[in-house]
């Protein structure tokens, strides 16, 4: 079966789901009425909800939401699902292109076929949130970077795509989407022994683009709502919610427990195969070391922050070893 194939295959068989299921009324029923409320008011940085400011998230899925109601003239559950399913079938097509090279042929299709039976990652596509979004965006920044880092494609256009697509992560999600490409890359480089070409990578030219795009957006924010909602924005949903959340607090070790009914049902797998290849030393070569400097810090950061969502750690996990599970990614680890 060709991957065209199984992309076909996933959205037939998903497609009951998409077009008669109803919208859930904690998340995406108010993801529509806060949508609607901007169209009414003309605003598009800023957003309310029954008509108290909504600084919780940042504008990009919502533009999604009301360029829908726009172009179609009422919500549809079909279209607004797209945004969810393209994104997953996006990160599915980027792991398996990242990892040609190291799987052999035949595991490509069963390590597609075991991200995409993930438990959490096939929920995630039905599910009408920019959770998934931001994890193809930070993909792309990831690997972007790793095609910087072994001199793959135009460099020029991999210098400009990089924090481009971190502003994307950033822009759908808030500080997660700069914070884990980040973070991931200077452990990878401090890993590796690099630790001094981090300015190749995150140099005045990244951090430049980085400033641009972000001061337009909170000028824009400063524009529309003024100084207290540029505030709420910057600091209260996101210093404030980092250290001491008022959204889905839980303690450091949730997800140590959490990660085995998360990844169902390939935990015991995945888990086992990463745990055994670093205790035997197989990891070893430049791919091997950066997927596991991006789980180890992933994990670590997401557990010192406040406000904890099983989809924030176990869909980035799940993208990164997406092309390299079972056996792929025992595959993968035992070649040189």
């Amino acid at each position: 079966m060709r991957i065209n194939y199984l992309y076909i295959f996933i959205l037939v068989a998903l497609l009951p789901i998409l077009i008669f299921r109803d919208y859930t009324p904690s998340n995406e029923l108010r993801y529509l009425s806060i949508a609607d409320e901007a169209l009414r008011n003309g605003t598009f940085f800023t957003f309310t909800n029954q008509g108290i400011p909504y600084a919780d998230k940042p504008p990009l899925y919502f533009w999604i939401v009301m360029l829908g109601k726009y172009l179609l003239g009422a919500h549809y559950m079909l279209f607004l699902s797209l945004f969810s399913l393209i994104p997953a079938f996006v990160i599915v097509h980027i792991m398996n292109d990242w990892t040609r090279q190291k799987i052999e042929r035949e595991y490509m299709l069963t390590s597609q076929l075991l991200l995409l039976s993930c438990g959490l990652f096939l929920g995630s596509t039905l599910v009408l949130r920019m959770d998934i979004l931001m994890c193809m965006f930070i993909t792309l920044s990831l690997y972007t970077f790793y095609k910087m880092l072994t001199g793959k494609g135009n460099q020029q256009i991999n210098a400009i795509l990089f924090p481009i697509y971190i502003f994307l992560a950033i822009f759908t999600k808030g500080p997660v989407g700069i914070l884990i490409p980040l973070l991931c890359t200077f452990v990878f480089l401090l890993w590796t022994k690099r630790i001094r070409s981090l300015g190749r990578y995150w140099n005045w030219k990244t951090w430049s683009i980085l400033l641009i795009l972000c001061t337009i957006w909170f000028g824009c924010v400063y524009w529309e709502a003024g100084g207290e909602y540029l505030q709420n924005l910057l600091f209260h949903q996101t210093v404030d919610q980092a250290i001491n959340s008022f959204h889905h607090e839980a303690p450091f070790y949730h997800y140590f427990v959490s990660i085995w009914y998360s990844m169902f049902p390939w935990s015991l797998l995945l888990i086992g195969v990463i745990g055994v290849s670093i205790r035997k030393g197989w990891i070893h070569t430049e791919l091997q070391k950066f997927f596991l400097a991006v789980l180890i810090t992933t994990f670590i950061m997401l557990s010192f922050v406040s406000s904890k969502l099983e989809v924030y750690l176990h869909l980035i996990q799940i993208k990164v070893f997406g092309g390299n599970h079972g056996n792929s990614f025992l595959d993968l680890l035992t070649k040189d």
